[in-house]
């Protein structure tokens, strides 16, 4: 049995289920879960939300509707079973490709830890749920892109981190849905000079007018 009971980083009082087998929370998923804002009559997309973990983030803040969508079924499962864990009513987890998904309406907010490796496929070994979290093949940025945009209302928010070395493309494909870049903050691993991932905040048809808050040092 892979499946283990865990707790949301900084949150003892919100429970998990996790699986060995598929990717796991990391400082990836707890800085991008303590960046969002969310208010109350929010409506919140999640995509590709694997077990639900940043849907269990954006429930602190008690939003009118929360959805996550992924591909992964065993994944599906696990976030269906972490929403009833912690009594959340208000969610719904769907399957679906972020490829082509449009929901019945738009959404207030949009949450995304998205696969952001470009690596040959020889490098990827041989778990295809990994494969799928951390591996942008069958999701390349643009088409991630262009879910946002699709998804998300007018001044609607996005939040999500990416690859700080992608960082020039992402603003480029951000830019042509004008997504407008409103913060940015750099995470750095505290034994690394350079930054690994970088958060973002966007909104959509927003104003010109972006600030880089104080980066954040992971220590180990």
């Amino acid at each position: 049995m892979s499946e283990r009971i865990d707790y949301l980083p900084n949150h003892p009082n919100i429970k998990l289920y996790q699986d060995d087998e598929m990717f796991c929370i990391n400082t990836d998923t707890m800085v991008l879960g303590e960046f969002i804002e969310v208010y109350r009559y929010d409506t919140i997309l999640d995509i590709g939300t694997n077990n639900g973990a940043l849907l269990l983030y954006a429930s602190l803040f008690n939003p009118k509707k929360l959805v996550g969508i992924d591909i992964n079924d065993k994944a599906l499962s696990l976030a269906k079973k972490n929403m009833e864990l912690n009594n959340i009513n208000n969610c719904e987890i769907i399957r679906a490709d972020g490829n082509n998904f449009k929901y019945s309406e738009e959404f207030d907010v949009i949450i995304f830890n998205p696969p952001y490796f470009k690596t040959p496929s020889l490098d990827k070994g041989n778990n295809e749920f990994l494969r799928l979290a951390k591996h942008e093949d069958n999701f390349p940025l643009s088409n991630m892109v262009d879910c946002v945009n699709r998804n998300l209302k007018n001044k609607g928010t996005l939040y999500f981190l990416f690859q700080t070395s992608r960082l020039n493309e992402v603003l480029n494909e951000l830019s042509k849905k004008k997504l407008i870049v409103k913060e940015m903050q750099f995470v750095y691993d505290e034994n690394k000079d350079f930054s690994n991932v970088v958060l973002i905040k966007a909104v959509k048809g927003g104003n010109e007018g972006m600030i880089v808050t104080k980066p954040i040092i992971i220590k180990r």
